[in-house]
């Protein structure tokens, strides 16, 4: 009973808010409506919470109407010996767990069996929770010079993680990150083009894609065959401007991105690029390293939600 209460007064306070947002027009994005409507799942990452606030998280996310949520690797830690419990309640909320973020890869091959054994807990924590998709990033550093054996080295270890996934029926993916050797579009192309589409597919970030001066549409339809699924946020614009000139300047910024349509991320070509490569996978908002606005992370996410279906997206 305690848990139904919470979550609907949780739900309450959400009409309220956005009630308010959309009386008041304050902070309501201004992203171009599509042509079309999406019929991709539509999830949300619990990133956006602290991380003891996981379980008002999920509340919040399903009070929403998302349809999924991307769990931290740290859920692991706090669910691993409770699997059945969070299952249940996901079932509960109506949530499916869309994705599960892991470790970094390290490009230092003395790494690989640690990697490995930490993966195989992520893999094995997933597939009970009835959950398919793994994230990975890599380990790299953006402004070191890796050798083509390096790579070679990276991109064999990353094929075996994928294998492990593909054995217990999950798909792994890579997410190009920031601050790390995929942060360019020349480090996201040696990774990929190190790794095997089979084992390894991706995972496409479109602010931190911006960010890192890539262009997002070009990304999606150049590795649309290998595309697992999409985070949507915003990129604050005076960051972008900074990074455009020396992305060193806002490396140790905690502050980098912002609710959808609010910031420098260009999402017309985005959406035009899903719809003519038909992608049909995930698409979850994935918003951290952001200032929480009063109210809490759940105003953020009730945004980001008029955002979405403003741009067409089922939510």
């Amino acid at each position: 009973m305690a848990n139904k209460n919470n979550c609907d007064s949780r739900r309450a306070f959400l009409r309220k808010a956005g009630g308010l947002l959309l009386a008041s027009g304050i902070g309501i994005p201004q992203v171009l409506r599509a042509q079309s409507t999406f019929s991709n799942p539509v999830g949300y990452a619990a990133i956006s919470w602290p991380g003891d606030q996981f379980d008002d998280a999920i509340v919040d996310i399903s009070a929403l109407g998302f349809r999924g949520v991307q769990m931290l690797g740290s859920t692991l830690k706090s669910y691993g010996s409770r699997v059945e419990t969070l299952k249940a309640r996901l079932d509960i909320l109506k949530l499916k767990p869309a994705a599960l973020s892991c470790s970094g890869v390290s490009p230092n091959p003395a790494r690989a069996s640690n990697d490995s054994a930490q993966f195989k807990r992520y893999v094995a924590f997933m597939k009970h929770l009835g959950g398919k998709n793994l994230q990975i990033t890599d380990g790299g550093r953006p402004g070191r010079n890796y050798s083509a054996r390096e790579i070679r080295a990276l991109g064999a270890h990353m094929n075996e993680l994928g294998k492990l996934a593909r054995s217990s029926g999950l798909v792994m993916g890579y997410h190009p990150h920031f601050g790390t050797l995929g942060e360019t579009r020349k480090g996201l192309g040696k990774v990929l083009g190190a790794t095997s589409p089979k084992d390894v597919k991706l995972i496409a970030d479109v602010a931190r894609l911006t960010l890192g001066g890539c262009d997002p549409a070009e990304v999606i339809r150049s590795y649309h065959d290998r595309l697992l699924f999409v985070h949507f946020k915003d990129v604050r614009k005076d960051v972008l401007a900074q990074a455009r000139r020396n992305r060193n300047l806002v490396r140790k910024s905690h502050d980098l991105f912002c609710v959808i349509g609010q910031g420098g991320v260009d999402f017309p070509p985005i959406l035009k690029a899903l719809r003519d490569t038909h992608f049909s996978g995930w698409v979850i908002v994935e918003l951290g390293a952001y200032k929480v606005p009063p109210g809490g992370p759940a105003v953020s996410a009730r945004m980001n939600l008029e955002a979405m279906r403003r741009m067409g997206f089922k939510v």
